[in-house]
């Protein structure tokens, strides 16, 4: 019998981290993006100058686990003889408050997280003069007894970070210090860039690379230049987030991605825009017919996590019922995680019929409240055919569903959308 214990703590929802590698499931196939990790670290790795690159899709469809894939690629390079990188992530969700990132704070961030994973990870600490001088400015607005003459700047940053990311208050007053002086933000941000790069040169590494995750998290709202916040920080403000000098990944919303900008998003992150779409489970609309390689993959990444609590798909879920669950996801890898758990709570172990009509009851219900009247017609085309016809009316409309997952993305063969199966009994 199953430790139900053991069974609900490998269904976390969490990205894979370190440690994790037996869980991990290739998907690639099964979600056409084919490839994705290798290219992305192709053009760090083949270019002499710093490379800017974005990678988007839903919440939950991976992006996290694949930012991890293309950290471990960079740091333990196949080929022996190629240098690795040290690689310095950052999760602005727990850095940032999420419902006001701006350039100063996000680069502040940055250059502490950098300073922390150097010293930390590389034995390397870094206190160039020019940044230690935009310190004490900010010592001075917020008034604080932070200690900006140690040997390192790992430590007065966190409590600087700390305190903008808690304070709306302290948040503003470094923004007064630094925003005028941006360019001598960059400039200070870059000098220690470059002394990490030294160092790290010093030790055989071949550079440093920045992943910058769940940027795609924070809450998107009017900015007071008329733009949703998302397109202001990465498309007016992204001299700022492109003038970091070593190589750059940024997560950015799947609804900016696929907006009127994606053209100058491509032009100014490196001329591609990675995605991780949804694992195709069924076929495009209007068929919506059963895709049984995706469901296989689904199933495998159920069956991992079950045998690493000790347990079998048959001690887990009842003739059926994990088909079922997955078909009802549309494809989310998270989601099916979440549901898995969720069910379990409902009914305990085995998951059957009761345990997954409570889980998809309570989905239905949650995505309902997010369906507008207005938005009905622009979901029976998605339901319909698969694709949006984009205009004035549609394109916040569908920026909103594409936020709010109540449409997905595949990109299989071709680009398509569907309905997230929690919604289709509203059209």
């Amino acid at each position: 019998m199953a430790d139900i214990r053991k069974v609900y703590r490998q269904f976390s929802p969490a990205p894979l981290g370190p440690g994790q590698e037996p869980l991990y499931v290739d998907l690639d196939d099964v979600r056409g993006n084919a490839g994705l990790v290798r290219g992305m670290a192709d053009k760090i790795r083949l270019s002499d100058e710093s490379v800017y690159q974005v990678i988007t899709g839903h919440r939950g469809s991976g992006k996290s686990t694949e930012l991890w894939r293309l950290a471990r690629e960079l740091t333990t390079p196949q080929n022996p003889d190629d240098p690795g990188y040290a690689v310095v992530t950052l999760r602005a969700i727990e850095a940032l408050d999420p419902n006001d990132v701006d350039v100063p704070d996000l680069i502040l961030a940055i250059v502490r997280q950098i300073a922390a994973t150097l010293r930390d990870e590389h034995h390397i600490n870094l206190k160039p003069a020019h940044f230690v001088q935009l310190l004490s400015r900010i010592k001075k607005a917020l008034g604080t007894e932070i200690d900006v003459s140690g040997a390192e700047l790992a430590a007065p940053l966190a409590r600087i970070s700390f305190a903008v990311r808690n304070s709306p208050d302290a948040r503003a007053e470094v923004r007064k210090v630094l925003e005028p002086r941006t360019g001598n933000l960059l400039e200070a941000a870059n000098e220690v860039i470059g002394q990490a790069i030294l160092e790290l040169g010093k030790r055989g590494l071949a550079g440093l690379v920045v992943m910058v995750d769940d940027l795609d998290k924070m809450t998107t709202r009017s900015h007071e230049t008329g733009c949703p916040t998302t397109e202001y920080l990465f498309v007016h403000r992204s001299a700022q987030l492109t003038g970091l000098r070593c190589h750059m990944v940024y997560s950015i919303p799947v609804e900016l991605a696929y907006s009127n900008q994606e053209p100058t998003i491509r032009a100014r992150y490196g001329g591609a825009l990675h995605v991780v779409p949804m694992t195709k489970v069924t076929t495009r609309p209007p068929s919506r017919q059963p895709h049984e390689p995706g469901i296989e993959k689904l199933t495998e990444v159920v069956r991992v996590r079950a045998e690493a609590a000790g347990a079998q798909l048959a001690d887990l879920f009842e003739d059926g019922a994990l088909r079922e669950l997955i078909l009802f996801t549309g494809g989310q890898p998270t989601e099916v995680m979440t549901m898995t758990r969720e069910a379990i709570v409902a009914e305990g172990l085995p998951i059957g019929a009761a345990g997954l009509a409570r889980s998809r009851k309570e989905a239905e219900r949650a995505y309902a409240r997010n369906v507008l009247e207005e938005f009905k017609p622009v979901l029976k085309q998605v339901a319909d055919r698969g694709s949006v016809t984009r205009s004035v009316e549609t394109e916040p409309i569908l920026r909103d569903l594409l936020a709010s997952r109540t449409v997905l993305l595949y990109r299989n063969d071709e680009e398509w959308y569907n309905l997230n199966p929690a919604v289709r009994h509203l059209i």
